[in-house]
């Protein structure tokens, strides 16, 4: 069976705090709602089931019905801490989790993650530029703390090898762009498919090129 998917989602009212000299509060939440968007149809046309776990319950406003929602746990702090109850609470062998905010993501880069995983126990990640975890993908889950935040990649792999997991970084250029700061914008509107995607058409259609605060950085 393929892995389930869990895709964490901030409130909208805080969505791309980094980008607000670039775009309004509306505009933020916006482009979470159009990556999202297009996180999910990847997920479906891998054949994946998608859970979204939240604390905001206009997020499943923009989901459609046959998408799991779970809420957070209003008792526990922290990304990190969520996911793992999340995961505990689904008790899946394969769980991968997934960031909301992958513009160019795909099935086939999907499938070609799962394809790279080591036989369980594993822990296969992709990293972007910044050192993070844009997905991982853990066989199973549970093994190890998680670690979300600046340099979660290298924390991640470290504590994987150290609870006796297969650790492999994955090659997957389509899941390392995300969409934190606008110098990821810049990335993504720089190539023809970035700006066909989902996100980056909307970008393109409110005119963020155009803005003074898009050259700057």
């Amino acid at each position: 069976m393929p892995p389930t998917v869990l895709i964490p989602v901030n409130r909208l009212d805080r969505a791309k705090g980094r980008l607000a000299a670039l775009l309004e509060p509306e505009e933020r939440a916006e482009l979470v709602r159009r990556s999202l968007s297009a996180v999910l149809a990847a997920v479906e046309g891998a054949g994946m089931v998608a859970v979204v776990l939240t604390s905001d319950e206009g997020v499943r406003t923009v989901l459609l019905a046959d998408v799991r929602v779970l809420s957070e746990d209003p008792h526990l702090q922290g990304l990190s801490a969520q996911l793992e109850w999340a995961g505990g609470l689904l008790g899946v062998d394969e769980l991968l989790i997934l960031h909301a905010d992958l513009p160019l993501v795909t099935a086939e880069a999907l499938r070609d993650l799962v394809a790279q995983a080591p036989e369980a126990p594993s822990a296969t990640l992709v990293r972007p530029a910044d050192g993070g975890t844009n997905a991982m993908l853990l066989r199973p889950p549970g093994r190890f703390p998680l670690a979300y935040g600046r340099g979660s990649g290298d924390l991640h792999e470290a504590a994987a090898r150290e609870a006796g997991l297969a650790v492999r970084r994955a090659d997957a250029p389509a899941l390392v762009l995300d969409l934190d700061t606008p110098s990821d914008v810049r990335a993504l509107l720089s190539t023809a498919e970035g700006r066909a995607s989902e996100a980056g058409g909307y970008l393109v259609e409110i005119g963020i090129e155009g803005r003074e605060a898009y050259g700057e950085g």
